[in-house]
C-alpha cells in the first residue's frame, strides 16, 4: 500500500430510499427559546436544551388548586417515548413577550466621551423571553494573571496596575495591538477612581512593571438556580479584540438564523452590539470568588404577559398576516409571495411555519400537530390584596441581675441585638403565606416600640433553597422603611437579623412563601364562543394548510370537557372547511385529518399526573410504524408507551366512531387506537394510511420529477419517466402498500403516445398518469404528474 493512502469501507446509507415520511411539526407553548422558528430535535433532552420544561399557565378555575400547564413538553416527550426519531418543533407567543435583565455586579462599561470616560452599568438579559430566567441569579469574580516585562499583549488585553504600598490606586489599559510589556508605560491608563485625598497621577507618571503590580484581567460569570446546578462561563473578555465578548452576545433568535448552536450560557447582550469609539469594561470592587449575586430584573408585567401568552386566541397560532379565506392554490400562493416573492420576505409564523423556507422542515416535515389549541383560555381576575410583609425587631429581654452595690459601676457587657420576627397584615395568614406572582408587596421594617429604635440596621435575605444556600440579600436599612419587592412564581423563604453598635444578631425563623400566578383563571363558556376556546378556528386553519400543500397531515385533538353536540358541531366545521378548500374534491380535501380521543393521563418531567391530547402519544407510535412498515401503515393495536390510562368522559367506541372520531380504548396490553380514519366520507379516502401513501406518491413524484425538468421533451423523456417509476413503485409493492399481487394488479403507469404525445411536445408538456390501487381502497385512485413548461404539477383524480 502506498505510503498516505488508506482504504476505508464507507458503509451505505440505510433506508429505502423513499422520502421521509416521520418527521412531524409540533406547535405550542414553550417555556424558552425560538419564537415561530421551526427547531429540528431528536431527543426529548435536546427539547429541553433549547425549550425548557414545564410550561404553568393558569389555575384550573375560581375555585381549583390545580393549574394548567403547556400541552407541547408532554407531546414532544410522548412523541420520542413512543419511538418517534426527530420532529421540528415551533414555539408561538405573542409580541409582548419579554425577557428578564440583569446587572453584572460590579462590571462598569467605560466609554470615551472626548477626552474623559464614561461609566455605565452593564446589562445582560435572558437570551429568549419568557419568565424561565425569573429565580437565575447573575455573579461574576476576577481572574487575572500577572505580568512581568516583556511578556507578551495580545490584541482585547485589558491590562490592571496596583502600587503594591498603594493598592488604592487602579489603572486600567486595554491592548489594541499585539506587543510586549515595556519597562515604562505612561499613557493611556485609566484611573476612574481615587481613594478621598488622593491626588491624580500625573500625565507623566511612569507605571512600569518594576514598581506596579501589572495583571491581565478577565471576568468569570456564574448563574445559579434554586435546586440546579450552577452554570459558569469563564475566560469573559473585557476589551475590543477578545476572543469571548458575551456583553453582545445575540439572542436565541438571531442565533437560530444565522445557523449557530442554540444551547449553551443563556444570557444574551442587551445591546445589538459593542458601541462606537472606544470601550472597555471595568470589573471594579469584584475579588476572586462569586461574592454578590444580582436576581433577575423583571419588567413589572405579570409572567404571563410576559410570556406572550396573556391573549390566548386563535391569533397565537396562525400567521398574523394570514386570513380565513385564504385556502387551497390561494393560500400556497400567498405563502410562496410571505416566503419567497415579497418586498421583504420573512418565514411564516405559528402554524403556518411548517411550510419552512428553503430549510430542513420544508424536506422532512409531513405531520402537523398543534396541542394547546385546545386550552380553553384565560381571563384576568382582580388581583388579591397586597399583602405587607412586617419584619419587626424584638426588644432585648429585661435584666434579671440582682442589684449592684454602688461601687460596681463596670457597664455591662455589650449584648447583640435579638432576632427579628415576621408577621402579615393582615394578620389572617397561615404558612407557608400566598403571595402573587410579580405583583408587588411591601417589606416593612419596623421597630418595636420597648426598642426605642437601639436597632439601627435591618436585614433580610431570601432563598429559594430552605438551608439558604442560595441566599441574597433584599435589603439592608433601618427599621423605619418601606421597600416595594417582586417575586417570581415558586416557593421562597425569608430570613432577618439586626445590627446594632457593631453587633450582628442572630438570624430569625425562616418564613416560607408559596407565590403562585393567583391572578388569572380558566374561562369557563360554550365551546361555540371564539373568544373561549381555539380549537375550532385553529383546527379549521391547520386543516385548510395541509389541503392546500397535499403534502402534510394534520393529528387534531378536541377540548377534554366537550360533549357529543359540541364534537359533531366541530367536525361538521372541518368538513364544511374542506368543501370550500375544493368544491370538486370536498371528500378527499377532508382526508388531510384525523382526530383521536379521549385524553390520556401521562406522567409530566415533574412526576406528576397530568391529562393531555393524546397526539404526541399517537405520533410517535405512527412515526415509529412509518420507518418499519412504511407510510400507509396505521397505529394498529400496539399499546402507546407514554398512556398511563384514559381521562376524562370516555364515550364508546361507537359513539366516537358516529362523530367520525378515532376512539382510544383500554386493551390488555394497555391503551392503543382502535380505529385510523381521516375526516373523509368517502370509503376510498377514510382510511389514515391512503391519504399518508398519496403523500409519499407526491413527494415521490416531486423528488424524481425534479430529475427531468431539464431533459430533452420528447418520446425518450418518456419511457425514461415510466422507467423510473416503475422501479419505484415496484419497491412499494413488495412493500405491501398496494391490494394487488403483481404489477399489473396494483398499480398503472401512461405516458402519451402518438398524436397525443406531438401536442404535449408542441404545447410544451409532459404527463405521466399515475394509478395505484391502495390496500384499503376497493378501486384505482389516480395521480397526474404534468410538466408544464419548467414547472410540475401533480394532481389527484
Amino acid at each position: 500500500m502506498a505510503v498516505g493512502v488508506r482504504i476505508v469501507d464507507d458503509t451505505p446509507p440505510g433506508g429505502d430510499g423513499m422520502p421521509v415520511m416521520d418527521v412531524p411539526v409540533f406547535v405550542g407553548f414553550a417555556a424558552r427559546g425560538p419564537l415561530h422558528r421551526p427547531v429540528a430535535l431528536d431527543s426529548a433532552t435536546a427539547y429541553g436544551a433549547v425549550f425548557g420544561g414545564e410550561v404553568d399557565l393558569v389555575r384550573a378555575g375560581d375555585e381549583a388548586t390545580e393549574r394548567l400547564v403547556a400541552h407541547l413538553p408532554a407531546a414532544v416527550a410522548g412523541f420520542f417515548a413512543g419511538g418517534g426519531r426527530r420532529c421540528h418543533v415551533i414555539r408561538v407567543a405573542a409580541a409582548s413577550a419579554s425577557a428578564v435583565q440583569f446587572t453584572v455586579p460590579g462590571l462598569r462599561l467605560a466609554r470615551r466621551a472626548g477626552a474623559q470616560w464614561q461609566l455605565t452599568d452593564v446589562m445582560l438579559r435572558a437570551d429568549s423571553p419568557g419568565t424561565w430566567a425569573d429565580r437565575l441569579a447573575l455573579s461574576a469574580r476576577v481572574r487575572s494573571q500577572a505580568l512581568h516585562e516583556g511578556d507578551p499583549l495580545r490584541p482585547g488585553d485589558l491590562l490592571r496596575a496596583q502600587r503594591p504600598d498603594d493598592p488604592g490606586v487602579v489603572a486600567w489599559r486595554r491592548v489594541s495591538a499585539a506587543a510586549v510589556l515595556q519597562p515604562s508605560m505612561a499613557q493611556q491608563w485609566l484611573v476612574p477612581e481615587l481613594p478621598p485625598g488622593r491626588e491624580p497621577l500625573a500625565p507623566d507618571e511612569p507605571i512600569a512593571p518594576a514598581s506596579w503590580l501589572i495583571e491581565r484581567v478577565q471576568l468569570d460569570l456564574a448563574l445559579r438556580e434554586p435546586g440546579q446546578p450552577t452554570q459558569t462561563l469563564d475566560g469573559c473578555g473585557l476589551a475590543p479584540g477578545a476572543a469571548q465578548l458575551p456583553w453582545w452576545r445575540p439572542d436565541v433568535d438571531a442565533r437560530y438564523d444565522a445557523g449557530l448552536d442554540l444551547g449553551g450560557w443563556p444570557l444574551a447582550g442587551v445591546a445589538a452590539g459593542p458601541p462606537a469609539g472606544s470601550w472597555m469594561l471595568l470589573p471594579l470592587g469584584l475579588g476572586g470568588e462569586f461574592a454578590h449575586w444580582a436576581p433577575a430584573r423583571p419588567d413589572g408585567r405579570d409572567a404571563l404577559v410576559r410570556m406572550g401568552l396573556d391573549a390566548f386566541g386563535p391569533q397565537l397560532f396562525v400567521d398574523p398576516a394570514w386570513t380565513p379565506g385564504l385556502r387551497g392554490r390561494a393560500l400556497m400562493d400567498w405563502a410562496d409571495e410571505v416566503r419567497f416573492f415579497g418586498s421583504q420576505p420573512r418565514r411564516l409564523k405559528g402554524l403556518h411555519g411548517a411550510l419552512g423556507r428553503d430549510d430542513a422542515c420544508a424536506d422532512e416535515a409531513s405531520w402537523v400537530l398543534v396541542p394547546d389549541a385546545v386550552h380553553p383560555g384565560w381571563r384576568r381576575t382582580g388581583l388579591p390584596p397586597v399583602r405587607d410583609v412586617l419584619v419587626t425587631t424584638t426588644p432585648d429581654p429585661a435584666c434579671t441581675c440582682p442589684p449592684t452595690t454602688f461601687d460596681d459601676c463596670a457597664p455591662p457587657p455589650p449584648v447583640p441585638p435579638q432576632p427579628p420576627r415576621f408577621s402579615f397584615n393582615p394578620a389572617t395568614v397561615t404558612l407557608p403565606a400566598v403571595l402573587a406572582a410579580d405583583e408587588a408587596f411591601h417589606l416593612r421594617l419596623r421597630a418595636d416600640g420597648e426598642d426605642h429604635g437601639a436597632v439601627q440596621l435591618l436585614e433580610v435575605q431570601r432563598a429559594g433553597q430552605p438551608d439558604f444556600s442560595d441566599a441574597i440579600r433584599l435589603v439592608q436599612a433601618a427599621p423605619a422603611q418601606d421597600v416595594e419587592l417582586r417575586l417570581a412564581a415558586g416557593t421562597w423563604w425569608l430570613r432577618a437579623r439586626s445590627h446594632r453598635a457593631g453587633l450582628t444578631g442572630c438570624w430569625s425563623e425562616a418564613v416560607e412563601l408559596d407565590v403562585q400566578a393567583t391572578a388569572w383563571r380558566t374561562r369557563q363558556g360554550t365551546p361555540a364562543d371564539p373568544a373561549v376556546d381555539a380549537a375550532t378556528p385553529v383546527n379549521t386553519a391547520l386543516l385548510a394548510l395541509c389541503a392546500a400543500s397535499r403534502e402534510h397531515f394534520a393529528l387534531l385533538a378536541v377540548p377534554q370537557r366537550w360533549g357529543q353536540p359540541a364534537i359533531a358541531a366541530h367536525v361538521d366545521e372541518l368538513r364544511r372547511e374542506a368543501a370550500l378548500v375544493d368544491t370538486t374534491q370536498a371528500a378527499s380535501a377532508a382526508s388531510f385529518a384525523a382526530i383521536h380521543h379521549p385524553w390520556l393521563l401521562q406522567r409530566d418531567a415533574d412526576d406528576r399526573l397530568r391529562s393531555h391530547p393524546p397526539g404526541g402519544a399517537l405520533m410517535g407510535l405512527l412515526a415509529r410504524r412509518s420507518r418499519q412498515h412504511g407510510a400507509w401503515g396505521a397505529p394498529g393495536a400496539d399499546p402507546l408507551p407514554a398512556a398511563l390510562a384514559l381521562s376524562g368522559e370516555v364515550q364508546g367506541a361507537e359513539v366516537l366512531e358516529a362523530l367520525g372520531l378515532n376512539p382510544l380504548a383500554l386493551r390488555a396490553d394497555g391503551i392503543a387506537a382502535v380505529r385510523s380514519q381521516t375526516l373523509s366520507p368517502d370509503a376510498d379516502w377514510s382510511a389514515l394510511g391512503v391519504r399518508r401513501l398519496f403523500i409519499l406518491l407526491r413527494r415521490l413524484c416531486r423528488r424524481e420529477g425534479q430529475r427531468f425538468v431539464f431533459e430533452p421533451n420528447d418520446l425518450t423523456l418518456r419511457r425514461g419517466l415510466e422507467r423510473s417509476f416503475d422501479a419505484l413503485l415496484h419497491r412499494l409493492m413488495q412493500r405491501g402498500a398496494f391490494r394487488g399481487v403483481d404489477a399489473k394488479s396494483s398499480y398503472l403507469l401512461k405516458t402519451a403516445a402518438g398524436a397525443d404525445a406531438a401536442r404535449e411536445i408542441e404545447r410544451g408538456e409532459c404527463s405521466l398518469l399515475i394509478q395505484v390501487a391502495p390496500s384499503r381502497p376497493l378501486r384505482f385512485l389516480t395521480l397526474h404528474l404534468r410538466r408544464s413548461g419548467e414547472q410540475l404539477v401533480i394532481e389527484e383524480r
